[in-house]
């Protein structure tokens, strides 16, 4: 059956449409005649079938005769669609150049995005190596060698560890991924604070403490000496300490919110693979505080999830700034608030918070409010640093005297 309908669109093939009371001859007349019709039905009291377009010129003596009226309803086939893409040249044209240019771009790189380079350094680098290797914006595809891609690419970055390199409709990915950092060996070293604040409590596990709890330190002290003996080794231990933290923040009694004040602008933009094009609307925001909304309408779908061609509508809505004075102390409240926010941010991690002092420095009817808070925490402060030997006794401060002999001896 296939193939017979095949066939039949090959060599044309119309719908007609009887109407007449000798409607029934007429079918007896062409099968006497060896004119093949299907899909013989009624409809409306009206009968109508298919037939071969070179057949349906027999059906004029035919006609003639039985007094019927007989109209087509649809031609379909080869030789008709030949026909009319000969009557519309132009267009039929212009749509095979526009595919065949929509191919070609289809065939380019227009994107490059490398996944797996977290460092900023790195990234620059290997998008330099794609660089030098052909693959940027414009480039066909077939011109990239993905292979030679990715051993080039583990040859000159040897802290890498896999890398591949492929395509996603017209994007270039490169994902690479990094080698486990191998342990560091400990070398010999100090403990270090790294806060001003007052020793809490301290446990020594190799090396030899300068400073004892209930002292006071600065920051760059050093708090665990790296020697055992004369030996250097490396300091291992936690110092905790009493640490403080402050925060002043200051503001008005105004709440301020940002509406849309009801004027809106429109941008219509057409996005060709990456090519952007200004079709409508306005071509700069003409306000000083707005809201986006974007609407996105696929032109032309494409085999992955994102289309080629699409038509892209930016509503652009003004916001206006409504200023509303709330009570002084719920404005103080927030103050304290956010400074309380503010100072945790200074919190080292594992820190336990021991007390918390919050202030209103302003006088009820002051503008601004002004507060402050201070929080008190208990946090490790040793950091290690590499060793060096020391003179003379007592705290070793970081920067001192390396290498420089006592004047007195």
């Amino acid at each position: 059956m296939w193939l017979l309908n095949s066939r039949f669109w090959l060599q044309g093939q119309v719908s007609v449409r009887v109407k007449g009371k000798e409607s029934e001859r007429l079918l007896n007349q062409c099968l006497a005649r060896g004119i093949y019709l299907w899909d013989v039905k009624w409809e409306e009291g009206k009968l109508s079938f298919r037939m071969r377009s070179r057949d349906f010129f027999r059906l004029r003596p035919l006609v003639r005769q039985l007094k019927v009226k007989v109209t087509i309803k649809e031609k379909i086939g080869l030789p008709f669609f030949w026909r009319r893409f000969k009557r519309r040249r132009t267009l039929a044209w212009g749509g095979v150049l526009f595919l065949l240019m929509l191919y070609t771009w289809s065939s380019c790189i227009w994107s490059v995005r490398i996944e797996g380079a977290n460092h900023p350094e790195r990234q620059k680098q290997l998008g330099q190596l794609l660089a030098g290797q052909g693959v940027m914006q414009g480039v066909l595809k077939q011109r990239v060698d993905l292979r030679a891609i990715e051993h080039e690419v583990l040859t000159q970055f040897p802290e890498l560890a896999w890398a591949r390199a492929y395509f996603t409709g017209t994007r270039f990915v490169l994902e690479v991924v990094p080698k486990l950092s191998q342990p560091q060996l400990q070398r010999p070293g100090h403990l270090v604070a790294t806060k001003n604040g007052l020793i809490y409590d301290m446990l020594v596990l190799a090396g030899r403490p300068l400073v004892e709890k209930g002292s006071s330190v600065s920051a760059g002290d050093v708090l665990i000496l790296g020697e055992q003996g004369r030996r250097p080794v490396p300091a291992k231990g936690r110092v905790l300490a009493r640490v403080w933290h402050e925060a002043y923040l200051e503001g008005d009694a105004v709440e301020r919110h940002l509406v849309r004040s009801g004027n809106s602008v429109t941008k219509k933009v057409l996005r060709l693979i990456n090519w952007p094009v200004y079709i409508g609307g306005v071509k700069k925001v003409p306000f000083e505080y707005y809201e986006t909304e974007r609407e996105r309408k696929s032109v032309v779908p494409w085999r992955n999830s994102i289309s080629s061609v699409e038509v892209i509508e930016e509503i652009y809505y003004e916001l206006k700034e409504i200023k509303k004075v709330i009570p002084e102390s719920e404005c103080a409240q927030r103050l304290l608030k956010q400074a309380t926010a503010l100072a945790k941010q200074e919190l080292a991690e594992g820190s336990k918070i021991i007390q918390t002092d919050k202030k209103i420095l302003s006088q009820p009817g002051d503008i601004p409010i002004r507060v402050w808070v201070r929080i008190e925490a208990v946090e490790d402060i040793a950091r290690p640093i590499p060793y060096y030997p020391r003179t003379g006794e007592g705290g070793i401060g970081i920067g001192g005297t390396i290498g420089e002999e006592d004047s007195s001896s």
